[in-house]
């Protein structure tokens, strides 16, 4: 969002969070917090004031009473996620988030176009509706950057379908009340016109501009292969299927190295699994810097997702991973469901080398081995991939011209 409103004058933009972290961006010249904790106390006092007005200011640590919001939500992890998800949406239904400061604030501002993104938080959708219906900004557009609408994630989970029954119900009272929506990739385009009647915009991310893709050049010896980002739904379970892999690949000597950077903790059994004998590769976290810089120093880039059928949560996703990919330059090797949108999205536009089943992994890593041009081969498509389809300045242009209101 920073990065398509940074074009505008801060005091242009104004910004509405509520969650328990206060934006430092300057993109926006004001904010407006709704606290979540404090919507839970109104149910019980509803004078209470839900929400407040604030200024960015960078490096300056959040208040005593975000840190609170902040463990109160580390407390829910003992809960099933949709047990959790749906407690949350109730507490919400009943408390008092609209509030005289809402108001006051956003008449003030007097928006004449209204940018959201179209969630999976309820709650969120119901409140970006509120502000549609009581202040009715000249131009609305909404941002679909996730499957929010469809019943094909987890088709098999009961409380899945509950939540998205009453889930699906905002997304439609958001979509018809849009002058134009995004739709994040090529995928998400394609059903979210079928299932709503509209023609959405494409709107995808760009390829981060000071980035400097390495020129072609000879692979490492061994070759060094990274992976950065959570271990979740599914991926650590592909993961562990290419440290496999490699462990028979380096049966003959030391052909690979995996280097893995992840927050997300994992069981005894899974880091045995990821564990290559010869070097020391499963690492912790580190930050979004150090990442560019590792991400420099490989050879091949890996994008993980779940094989799984059952759980298809990142479906209609484009992970920020893509373009900070395609940024680089690098070889890029995807594994996952063929169903997922940025598997289908790599192997459509041929900008890496694709694995869609288990069998294909260990294949796929010979070749890449056996045959070192396909490595520069690879990084040369990703390079044409990220110019021709995530251009910084063709994304703002038509960000700019779908938001401009018509005369």
């Amino acid at each position: 969002m920073s990065s398509l409103l940074s074009s505008f004058d801060s005091k242009d933009v104004a910004s509405i969070n509520i969650r328990a972290r206060r934006s430092e961006s300057r993109v926006a010249g004001s904010y407006f917090h709704i606290f979540e904790e404090r919507v839970i106390k109104s149910i019980f006092r509803p004078s209470i004031e839900t929400g407040e007005k604030y200024l960015p200011q960078p490096g300056k640590e959040n208040c005593e009473e975000l840190a609170q919001e902040t463990r109160l939500y580390r407390k829910r992890r003992p809960l099933n996620r949709y047990v959790y998800v749906l407690i949350r949406e109730i507490l919400w239904k009943f408390g008092h988030w609209k509030s005289r400061a809402l108001d006051e604030y956003v008449s003030s501002f007097a928006p004449d176009v209204f940018f959201f993104p179209i969630e999976s938080y309820i709650h969120f959708n119901r409140l970006n509706l509120y502000i549609i219906r009581k202040f009715k900004p000249k131009r609305i557009v909404g941002y679909m950057w996730d499957d929010n609408f469809t019943y094909k994630q987890e088709p098999c989970n009961p409380l899945y379908l509950l939540h998205r029954w009453w889930l699906r119900k905002s997304v439609k009272k958001l979509v018809a009340s849009c002058d134009a929506v995004f739709a994040i990739c090529p995928k998400m385009k394609r059903e979210l016109d079928a299932e709503f009647g509209i023609n959405s915009v494409l709107l995808t991310k760009p390829i981060r501009s000071t980035a400097h893709p390495v020129s072609q050049q000879a692979a490492s010896s061994p070759i060094r292969i990274l992976y950065t980002g959570k271990l979740i739904i599914g991926r650590d379970e592909t993961l562990a299927l290419v440290a496999d892999a490699i462990k028979s690949i380096n049966k003959e000597g030391q052909k690979v190295i995996l280097d893995i950077y992840t927050s997300t903790p994992l069981s005894a059994k899974m880091k045995t699994r990821l564990d290559i004998p010869g070097s020391s590769n499963l690492k912790g976290f580190i930050s979004q810097s150090e990442v560019f810089k590792e991400q420099e120093k490989a050879d091949i880039l890996l994008f993980v997702e779940s094989f799984s059928s059952k759980n298809l949560t990142a479906r209609l996703s484009f992970s920020t991973k893509i373009t900070d990919y395609l940024s680089t330059g690098k070889c890029i090797w995807a594994i996952g469901n063929e169903d997922l949108a940025p598997i289908e999205y790599f192997a459509s536009e041929d900008a890496a080398m694709v694995s869609t089943n288990p069998e294909s992994v260990i294949t796929a890593l010979e070749e890449l081995v056996c045959h070192p041009q396909t490595i520069s081969s690879f990084a040369a498509k990703a390079r044409e991939c990220g110019n021709k389809n995530h251009n910084q300045q063709k994304i703002q242009d038509s960000f700019i011209q779908t938001i401009t209101i018509d005369e």
